[in-house]
C-alpha cells in the first residue's frame, strides 16, 4: 500500500517559507489554466471524428497511461489491499468515469462557451454534496452566491445564440459530469490524505480506464481509423496529455510553492480563456444575455467559495 509514509513524497508547500512566490510558480498556473482552458477546444476537435463514449475512454486511458508512467518515473510503485482496489474503483467510475463521458458527450451537443460556464461550477456543487455529506456549513453568504450561480445558469439555458451549438441538453450533461467530479473531489477528500498526491489520482485514472475497457474492446475494431485525420489524433493526445496530465502537474507544481489564495485566483480566468478559445476556434458568437448569465455564475462561484 502506497501510502503517503512510503511513497515519493511530496515537497511541502514552499509558500510558508517565502513571502513571495517565485516566477517559475506563476508561469506554471499560468500553463495549467491555458492546458485546462484548451482542453474543451481539444474535445470539441475530438467528437467530431470519434463516437462520444469511444472518445472518453481513450482519453482517460491515455490520461491514466501518462500519469503512471511518470509516477513509476519518480521511482513509485503500486500496492494495493484488495479493499482499496474496490474504493479506488467506486471513486474512478463515478468520480471520473462518468465525469469524462458526461462531458465529452456535453460538448459535443453544446458550445464550448456554454459548457465551460456550467463546468465552473464545480465549487457550488462540491459545497452541496458536502454539506449533505456533513463535511460543510453553508453560510447565508454561500447560500447567496449560490443562487448567484443559479441565475446565472437559468439565463444560459435561455441563450439561443446564432452558429454552433449551444444548447440546453448540452448543458445538461455537462452538469451531470460537474456532479460527477463534485460526487469525486467530495468522496475522495478522506481517502486522499493517506496517499501521495500522484500515487492517488494515478489509481483513480486507472480504475476508470478500467471501466472503459469492455466497451472499447469493442468499438475500437469497429473505427473507421483511414477517417480520421490528424486533427482528431492530435487533439486526443492533447487532451489526455496535455489538457489532463499535464494541466494537473503544472497546477500542483506551482502550489506547492505559493499560496492556496494566490492560485484560486487563476481557476476564475479559466473559463474566460476558453470562451475566447471557443469564439477563435468555432466562430461562436457571444450574445448580451450569455454575457450576463457568465458574470452571474462567476460571481456567485466566487462569493460561495470565499464566504
Amino acid at each position: 500500500m502506497n501510502r503517503k509514509s512510503e511513497s515519493v513524497e511530496t515537497p511541502e508547500p514552499m509558500a510558508a517559507q517565502a513571502g513571495r512566490a517565485p516566477l517559475l510558480a506563476y508561469l506554471g498556473l499560468i500553463a495549467a489554466t491555458v492546458f485546462w482552458a484548451s482542453n474543451a477546444v481539444a474535445v470539441k476537435l475530438i467528437v467530431r471524428e470519434l463516437p462520444h463514449a469511444t472518445a472518453a475512454g481513450l482519453r482517460i486511458s491515455l490520461a491514466a497511461l501518462t500519469l503512471a508512467v511518470l509516477y513509476v518515473a519518480r521511482g513509485g510503485r503500486f500496492h494495493l489491499r484488495p479493499v482499496e482496489v474496490w474504493q479506488f474503483l467506486t471513486l474512478g467510475f463515478w468520480g471520473l468515469a462518468l465525469s469524462f463521458l458526461f462531458f465529452t458527450i456535453g460538448v459535443y451537443y453544446t458550445s464550448v462557451s456554454h459548457a465551460v460556464l456550467v463546468g465552473a461550477l464545480v465549487p457550488v456543487a462540491v459545497l452541496l454534496l458536502a454539506r449533505m455529506d456533513g463535511q460543510e456549513r453553508i453560510s447565508y453568504g454561500k447560500l447567496g452566491g449560490m443562487l448567484v450561480s443559479l441565475l446565472g445558469v437559468f439565463l444560459l439555458a435561455l441563450d439561443k445564440a446564432s452558429g454552433p451549438g449551444p444548447s440546453w441538453q448540452g448543458d445538461l450533461i455537462v452538469g451531470a459530469a460537474v456532479c460527477s467530479f463534485a460526487f469525486f473531489t467530495v468522496k475522495s477528500k478522506r481517502m486522499a490524505a493517506a496517499y501521495d498526491t500522484l500515487y492517488f489520482n494515478t489509481c483513480c485514472f486507472l480504475m476508470a480506464a478500467i471501466c472503459f475497457l469492455p466497451w472499447l474492446g469493442w468499438t475500437l475494431p469497429r473505427l473507421p481509423w483511414g477517417h480520421i485525420t490528424w486533427v482528431g489524433w492530435s487533439s486526443l493526445l492533447y487532451s489526455a496529455t496535455v489538457g489532463s496530465a499535464g494541466a494537473y502537474l503544472a497546477y500542483y507544481y506551482s502550489l506547492r510553492r505559493m499560496k492556496a489564495s494566490e492560485a484560486a485566483v487563476f481557476q476564475y480566468l479559466q473559463p474566460v480563456l476558453a470562451i475566447l478559445l471557443g469564439v477563435w476556434f468555432f466562430q461562436e458568437s457571444l450574445t448580451p444575455r450569455f454575457e450576463v448569465a457568465a458574470a452571474l455564475i462567476l460571481t456567485g462561484v466566487f462569493l460561495a467559495e470565499r464566504q
